[in-house]
């Protein structure tokens, strides 16, 4: 019984991420996830309470997914080139992939839900956390790491993320941001 209820929820969290993806927050509600999970509407209510704790679970899986990716790609960068060249990589793959389309639908979401924020913001921390800790790392020796905080750097870093994927869901074709990503790579050639 308990894994045909995992099963359940999880074909809920997958139908809601797959709908998020193709639909957008605005689009994509109990109803819309239930018939494309082949479940009973009710059902959302049963495993997750509302709604939006079914969103903010799809963004959780997506976002421990990817934080999976992430923290294993740049654990080998070993100079900021390095790290940048590894971001581009992994931003590709998200973009590829849906889950630029599931942050950026969860977070524009938050404004018309104001209940997600705090949550969406909670679960941003460990990737404030990841990048903070990359950053001390890899600048920590270099004369750029004497120029800046690191978790100010974080901050930014993950916001110019979020902005990122906004910006890709919103013009995909002209968004700019690889371009942006390999530009810093080739400061960051000239710094070294």
């Amino acid at each position: 019984m308990l894994t045909r209820m995992s099963d359940r929820r999880d074909a809920l969290i997958e139908a809601t991420i797959a709908t998020l993806r193709e639909r957008g927050f605005a689009r994509t509600s109990s109803r819309a996830v239930a018939e494309r999970a082949g479940a009973n509407q009710a059902l959302v209510f049963y495993y997750f309470g509302s709604f939006d704790e079914l969103v903010l679970a799809a963004l959780q899986r997506v976002s421990v997914e990817r934080l999976d990716r992430y923290r294993s790609a740049v654990e080998g960068a070993t100079s900021p080139r390095a790290l940048v060249a590894a971001l581009r990589t992994i931003y590709a793959e998200d973009v590829e992939s849906g889950a630029v389309a599931v942050v950026s639908e969860v977070v524009a979401g938050s404004v018309a839900h104001p209940a997600l924020g705090p949550r969406v913001v909670e679960l941003m921390q460990p990737w404030v956390d990841l990048v903070e800790s990359s950053v001390r790392r890899v600048l920590g020796p270099t004369p750029l790491g004497a120029l800046v905080e690191p978790r100010e750097l974080a901050l930014a870093a993950v916001t110019f993320y979020l902005g990122a994927n906004l910006v890709t869901r919103l013009d995909p074709e002209h968004a700019g941001i690889d371009g942006l990503l390999a530009a810093a790579e080739q400061a960051l050639v000239a710094l070294e």
